[in-house]
C-alpha cells in the first residue's frame, strides 16, 4: 500500500517494551497472517519501547483491521487507532535501523549507513531494502544465520525457502555455497532480495514461488525454511525431499510453545536432529538427512 498525500491518514498501532522485542516481532507475523503486507508495517524503536504501526488513508479499512486483531487473543496487547499528520514513516523506520552483529563472522549494515560504518573483522552484509521480512533482528532469522554459518565449508548448494530480504542466502554464500536458490511467494520480497543481492554484488537464482506448488528435481546440500509452524508441518515431506544425501535441513519460525509439536511431526522424516536453538520466544532446529 503506497500512501498518497491524502488529507487524512490513520495509524493503527500498539506499543511494547523493547525488552520484549520478540513480542513485537510476533505482532508483525500476526499482521502478515491476516493480510497485511510486510512493506506496510512500520516498526520504530525509541529508548525502551517498540511501536508497531500500520497506516491507512481509509478509516474504514483501519477499523476493519482493528476488529480482526481484537478477535485474536493477544495477551496484554492493545491496538489503538488515531488520525495523524502525513509523514514519510518508512524514512523514520530506516533512521532507526543501525548496523549490528548478526553472527560470529557477519555484520548487517543498511546501505544508507554504509559511509559511517566502522569496519570490524566480520564481513558486512548490506541491506538496501527493508521492504521485506528478515533484517536479522528477529530471533528466528539470527538463529538460522548462525546454523548456516556453523556448517561453513560443509555444503556447496543451498536452498532458501521463504527468503524475505535474502539475508540467509547471502550468509550461505559467505559460508562457502556456490549454487544458491531462493524463493518467496511475496513479490515484494523477491524485489527486495534482488536489490540486496545487487547491493552486495552477489548472485543467486531468485524466484517468486509458493512452496506448496514449487517443483524441482534438484536436491541441495543445505535447505533452510524459516516458515510458520503450520506450514513446516503441512509441507514437511515436500521440504525434506529437497535435502540431498547427508544434507543439512534448518527450520525456524517456531514459537517455544510449538517446539515439541515440530519435533514430534518431524520424527517420521529421514532426518536426525543435530542441534536445537532456543530463545525467549522462538526456536530453530538443525537436522541432517540420514
Amino acid at each position: 500500500m503506497e500512501l498518497k498525500l491524502e488529507k487524512k491518514l490513520f495509524e493503527l498501532f500498539c506499543i511494547v517494551r523493547s525488552s520484549d522485542r520478540g513480542q513485537a516481532d510476533l505482532i508483525v507475523e500476526i499482521l502478515v497472517s491476516i493480510g497485511v503486507k510486510f512493506k506496510d508495517i512500520i516498526v520504530l524503536t525509541k529508548k525502551d519501547i517498540v511501536r508497531v504501526s500500520v497506516y491507512f488513508s481509509n478509516k474504514k479499512k483501519s477499523e476493519n483491521l482493528k476488529k480482526k486483531l481484537q478477535q485474536i487473543d493477544l495477551k496484554n496487547i492493545r491496538f489503538r487507532l488515531r488520525e495523524v499528520k502525513i509523514e514519510n514513516w518508512k524514512e523514520k523506520w530506516a533512521k532507526s535501523f543501525s548496523p549490528f552483529q548478526l553472527t560470529k563472522f557477519i555484520d548487517v549494515v543498511p546501505t544508507w549507513r554504509k559511509r559511517g560504518y566502522q569496519k570490524t573483522k566480520r564481513t558486512p552484509i548490506y541491506l538496501s531494502s527493508i521492504n521485506a521480512f528478515g533484517t536479522g533482528l528477529h530471533e528466528t532469522t539470527r538463529f538460522m544465520a548462525e546454523l548456516v554459518e556453523q556448517c561453513q565449508g560443509k555444503f556447496s548448494s543451498f536452498f532458501d525457502i521463504g527468503m524475505g530480504t535474502g539475508i540467509l542466502a547471502m550468509v550461505a554464500l559467505n559460508s562457502g555455497a556456490k549454487d544458491v536458490l531462493a524463493i518467496d511467494f511475496d513479490s515484494d520480497c523477491v524485489k527486495a532480495a534482488r536489490e540486496n543481492f545487487k547491493a552486495n554484488e552477489k548472485n543467486a537464482n531468485i524466484q517468486k514461488a509458493d512452496i506448496g506448488e514449487f517443483k524441482s528435481k534438484q536436491t541441495f546440500d543445505f535447505v533452510a525454511a524459516n516458515l510458520i509452524t503450520h506450514d513446516l508441518i503441512k509441507f514437511k515431506k515436500r521440504l525434506a525431499s529437497f535435502v540431498g544425501p547427508k544434507g543439512f535441513f534448518a527450520v525456524s519460525g517456531i514459537s517455544i510453545e510449538n517446539l515439541n509439536q515440530i519435533k514430534q511431526a518431524f520424527r517420521s522424516l529421514p532426518l536426525r536432529c543435530l542441534k536445537i536453538k532456543k530463545g525467549k520466544q522462538w526456536a530453530a532446529l538443525l537436522y541432517k538427512r540420514i
